[in-house]
């Protein structure tokens, strides 16, 4: 959540590197945007599909095998 003009508003920090990432492996702080529907391959080994303008909280290492992605 991110406060703009004395509004608290819900939204996906757009941070340099993070932007729009394709397959490769990242690691979240706290948050995983699917930009297009794609899949992730959490830490644990789980395969987890996502659509289009999913979000999630997740903290740690994760793999894109498709789509692309904005974490913080």
């Amino acid at each position: 959540m991110f406060k703009n003009s004395a509004q608290v508003v819900q939204a996906v920090p757009l941070i340099e590197g993070k932007i729009n990432v394709g397959a490769g492996t990242y690691k979240a702080i706290s948050l995983i945007h699917c930009e297009t529907a794609g899949s992730i391959t959490l830490a644990s080994g789980t395969v987890y599909p996502m659509a289009e303008g999913m979000d999630r909280g997740y903290e740690g290492e994760f793999t894109v095998t498709a789509g692309t992605f904005t974490y913080d």
